[in-house]
């Protein structure tokens, strides 16, 4: 798999460090900068991470190795240019202990195979777990990423750690009272005081004895001592702790890489949480070499890591690539590397799941299920994957809007066998039919059908890829898609999809009255063609993930926000006055994008799309 000679020698040590511990190696990639895309010529060292299977007599003797290493450097100084470094893990740490706890190096290694250049070695034993890393991970509790990169900045003082917050308190005693008369008394000021540093974590009132005192960093100071003396006390903490952070204001003594790791880790974490995935190599690579280089001083740093901290919270918050460890498909995993037949793992049955803050009637909720059951036994199909489209999914339903079901299914193999089977219905249609919670509309695209539409950047078929509403996903089909999309989607067909969309919503409402409906119709594909203008890649379903990415402006965003309830709570004809804010951003964007065409890329990469349909049959029929 490797092209250089170099790399054989590192594949021949790895699996000679596993044959001296009576094991297996099961995958091999390049990693560190050389996977992330931040290499610095005739700086970087080689790190090596892989995976290997102990043998069954290790484990029954309890002798089996967790991890394996192996170095050219010296262990007492740091790795030089050229130097190597090689740890391996075994499956079943890597898949039952560090994937679970949230392990950064561990995700990585997951994620690694979207390098191919980087992969050294792959067993097809670790197939399943490459092709569904979703099911081993939990985005939704995990917060690894975002705590590795705070522990790479507290020591510069970063807001957000004890000596952020001790800072914060120094420069307010500098401003406010730089030169503290004897009377002045904390009590004053307390208040102020603790507000400014707005990070209760480190810095609040509390009450002893009846008397207000300010906690700072672990250390009461009562509120009837001076300023002076707080000033004093402040100074002396920051000597003993901040010795790193006043050298990084002066940009002194700065651990660059240790900060681009930082920022990186931010970054991972947040395409992670809008994608369901990392690609490598990194996106923001040419910022990360810059900051690793040292070309921005901490002054600019500091607020880059803290931007992204919140977008980070912001996404774990509304997350649409949620998913939970799978702990049941993790250990059937293991298993399988121990199969000498090699079989693929059964294919597991189908999940379903909701966004937090997205729910569907129960009843309504049973009759799908019951649909796509029926399905099932009267087509000879699988039900690969059904979702929630339309309003609903974007977020912003009606009382009186109906239910969208749209689903992908696939024949048996013999289905596809025979003189002109692109002749044969690829679609299944139910009708409309009345639920005791609304109307239920269910359609399906047949496999290929879908797998084509794919190739041709089908925006509805890439909006069902992030619906926060779930009905049924079995077997790979969606992961294998959101995990080409961002490769192979065509900017340049997406865009000009929604800006047809804008037309013919305009041409259709705007002649009379619009609704309330037209307006969101209107809006939707203003934001998607905002969203790929920025290169942020397919626009998510979710309207409000759609535009917290995309509009700056908090009184528009609060005055759209609103605007959903209003819909949320009316009927979907209701007539509607949009107020001053929507209505210009409306009529501005969309002559804007009416009279202007940006400059966007028409193909992208093409994926192995006959590959990915035999893997997905093979799945469901095996």
């Amino acid at each position: 798999m490797t092209q250089y000679p170099e790399h054989f020698l590192l594949l021949e040590q790895a699996q000679a460090l596993c044959r001296e511990h009576d094991a297996t190696l099961l995958f091999l990639t390049l990693f560190g900068a050389t996977l992330y895309g931040t290499v610095t010529p005739g700086k970087s060292d080689v790190d090596v991470r892989g995976i290997f299977l102990p043998s069954r007599e290790s484990l029954a003797l309890n002798k089996a190795p967790k991890s394996l290493h192996f170095s050219t450097g010296n262990s007492e100084r740091r790795n030089l240019a050229g130097d190597a470094d090689i740890d391996l893990w075994s499956v079943q740490r890597w898949l039952l202990k560090l994937l679970p706890s949230g392990d950064t190096g561990a995700m990585d290694v997951l994620f690694s195979p979207s390098h191919a250049a980087c992969t050294l070695y792959r067993h097809p034993a670790l197939d399943a777990a490459f092709a569904n890393p979703q099911r081993l991970m939990d985005t939704v509790k995990g917060r690894a990423y975002a705590e590795y990169s705070l522990g790479q900045a507290k020591k510069y003082g970063i807001k957000g750690s004890r000596v952020g917050a001790l800072k914060m308190v120094r420069a307010w005693l500098q401003t406010h009272c730089p030169e503290p008369q004897p009377n002045d008394r904390l009590s004053d000021s307390l208040d102020a005081l603790a507000a400014s540093c707005a990070d209760d974590r480190f810095c609040s009132i509390v009450t002893v004895q009846n008397k207000r005192a300010l906690q700072l960093c672990g250390k009461l100071h009562m509120s009837a001592i001076r300023i002076e003396e707080l000033t004093r006390r402040v100074e002396a903490a920051m000597r003993r702790y901040g010795a790193r952070a006043e050298e990084a204001e002066r940009n002194e003594g700065l651990d660059f890489k240790a900060l681009s790791h930082a920022l990186r880790a931010l970054f991972q974490m947040e395409e992670l949480l809008q994608t369901g995935k990392i690609v490598f190599p990194l996106r923001n690579r040419e910022e990360l070499i810059a900051v690793k280089e040292g070309r921005y001083p901490w002054r600019e740093v500091e607020p880059r890591i803290l931007e992204r901290l919140e977008v980070v919270d912001l996404l774990r918050a509304h997350a649409p690539f949620a998913s939970a460890y799978d702990a049941a498909f993790a250990e059937a995993c293991v298993l399988a590397c121990y199969d000498g037949s090699k079989k693929r793992l059964a294919a597991p049955a189908y999940t379903t799941r909701f966004d937090e803050g997205f729910s569907i009637p129960a009843e309504t909720l049973t009759t799908v299920q019951a649909k796509l059951d029926d399905i099932e036994r009267e087509h000879g199909v699988k039900v690969l994957y059904a979702v929630e489209s339309g309003s609903r999914g974007w977020g912003f339903a009606s009382a009186d809007s109906d239910f969208d079901v749209r689903f992908i299914y696939v024949h048996e193999p013999e289905w596809y066998l025979g003189v002109a089977p692109e002749e044969k219905r690829d679609v299944l249609e139910l009708g409309i039919e009345m639920t005791p919670a609304g109307e239920l509309d269910i359609n399906g695209w047949e496999l290929r059908k879908a797998l084509k539409l794919f190739r041709q950047s089908n925006p509805p078929l890439l909006e069902w890829l992030s619906s926060p509403v779930v009905y049924r996903e079995a077997g790979p089909l969606a992961s294998l898609l959101r995990n080409t999309a961002s490769s192979c989607v065509s900017p340049a067909r997406t865009w000009h999809h929604h800006r047809s969309m804008m037309k013919k919503c305009r041409a259709r409402y705007w002649d009379k009255e619009p609704s309330i409906k037209a307006w969101f119709y209107l809006l939707r594909p203003l934001l998607a063609m905002r969203w790929i203008e920025q290169g942020k890649g397919v626009p998510p379903m979710r309207f409000d993930l759609l535009m917290d990415g995309v509009i700056a402006d908090a009184a528009l965003r609060k005055e759209l926000n609103s605007l959903v309830e209003i819909k949320r709570s009316g009927g979907e004809k209701d007539s509607f006055t949009p107020p001053s804010l929507t209505a210009a951003f409306v009529n501005n964007e969309r002559d804007r994008l009416e009279r202007e065409t940006p400059a966007l890329p028409a193909e992208q990469q093409q994926a192995n799309l006959d590959a990915m349909f035999m893997a997905v049959l093979a799945e469901a029929w095996q």
